[in-house]
């Protein structure tokens, strides 16, 4: 099976410049995981570190304009195509990025998220009682496996519905597309902190702009722990590059 290796982790903990480094190392590509960068533009706010690309190529920056809608569905059908485009050149596709969801779409092979949205449901103003009694219509079995959070919660109440309708007879994970080797980056908090601050700076940015990147690092680093398969090295460690690289040859 053909081996995709992906660089996770929260802002700030060097994701690029790694795969940047590991790119050069095992003749690899770049695939961005970001919800962000793929929108034209706004290259300092989103970090897309294009002086350090040098001659290495990103795939999935720049994809849509500022705006259009963009879904993880939409991203992982690119990210496929990518993938393919690489290994058919026999070179190592290298995934890397912060958005959880991208890269759980992709490594557990989500096809839940080719499920089209129901407007005309999104635009219902129904009640959740209304939506919960919905989906038990539907499949009872999966209305009652919700925890509370989720059967009080509209938004995804609609999504559970519109999968159901949009993909009967599959589960929300398939059969994994290659072997992914997945490496994520971790660092203390006030690592990431301090680094955050530094970026901010060094790019101009308003220093509202910090709370901002401080939030979503937290908000990531709190999904990357709950996903599986993945092995975590600390970037302070002096000897974190080299055994990555150990890991990767695994």
């Amino acid at each position: 099976m053909d081996r995709v290796l992906v660089i996770c982790g929260p802002t700030a903990a060097g994701k690029t410049k790694l795969a940047l480094a590991l790119a050069k190392e095992f003749d690899g590509e770049l695939i961005s995981a970001d919800s962000r960068q793929v929108y034209i533009g706004n290259d300092q706010e989103t970090g897309k570190d294009k002086d350090l690309i040098g001659d290495s190529r990103i795939w999935l920056y720049d994809v849509v304009k500022p705006g259009e809608e963009f879904s993880v569905s939409q991203w992982r059908k690119l990210a496929l195509q990518a993938i393919e485009d690489i290994l058919a050149r026999n070179k190592l596709p290298i995934v890397v990025g912060g958005s959880g969801l991208y890269i759980k779409s992709l490594v557990q092979n989500l096809e839940d998220v080719d499920a089209p949205r129901d407007m005309k449901l999104r635009n219902s103003n129904k009640s959740v009682s209304e939506l919960f009694d919905y989906l038990k219509s539907i499949n009872p079995k999966k209305a009652e496996s919700l925890n509370n959070s989720d059967k009080n919660n509209p938004r995804r109440l609609i999504r559970a519905i519109e999968i159901l309708k949009g993909v009967p007879l599959q589960g929300s994970e398939g059969r994994p597309l290659y072997k992914f080797v997945q490496i994520g980056l971790t660092a203390p908090k006030e690592e990431l902190v301090k680094r955050i601050k530094e970026r901010v700076r060094q790019r101009g940015l308003n220093k509202s702009f910090e709370a901002k990147e401080i939030n979503i690092m937290k908000k990531q680093i709190v999904w990357f722990k709950k996903q599986p398969n993945i092995t975590w090295f600390d970037i302070i460690d002096p000897l974190c590059y080299e055994k990555l690289k150990s890991a990767i040859k695994l």
